[in-house]
């Protein structure tokens, strides 16, 4: 009996320590090579934080902010600032529709007033190919999500 529980918690630990050690070197891969791996273009603004210009159809230049903390990668586009936006009954609506209508996605208003979508992922599970399809889905989501509603965002 105790030599069945022993060969258990071995086998435990090993199996603990092998997940923590692959966490540990997603995340030592850094964020510089991860956004190599995706091809795009990127400008570095400080150890934290990076951008990347895409064209879409209906928003045109949409800039892309990758910005990291401890163990998360938050990735948003600016839909609209404060002063462009009308806000209405209808224009909330849609915007709490189209919360529900992505996935990972989040899309609202920030603490300055501004129209964001954007994603939040922990850091151990971003590979290039995962990076790119953040990046991806960010900025499609805010050029679809402005179609829904560019009738109350002013020019």
């Amino acid at each position: 009996m105790r030599t069945n529980f022993l060969r258990a918690f071995a086998l435990a630990t090993a199996l603990c320590l092998g997940a923590a050690g692959y966490g540990a070197s997603a995340q030592s891969v850094g964020m510089e090579a991860l956004l190599k791996q995706t091809g795009y273009a990127y400008t570095t603004h400080n150890p934290t934080t990076w951008s990347i210009n895409l064209n879409r159809k209906n928003l045109g230049n949409v800039k892309v902010i990758l910005s990291t903390g401890s163990d998360i990668l938050v990735t948003f586009v600016i839909v609209a600032k404060k002063a462009a936006i009308q806000k209405t009954p209808q224009m909330m609506d849609r915007l709490l529709t189209a919360n529900h209508d992505y996935d990972y996605t989040k899309i609202g208003l920030d603490k300055d007033g501004d129209m964001f979508v954007r994603v939040d992922m922990p850091l151990r599970v971003v590979d290039g190919p995962e990076l790119k399809a953040i990046i991806d889905q960010v900025a499609n989501a805010s050029d679809e999500v402005y179609v829904k509603v560019a009738q109350w965002i002013k020019k």
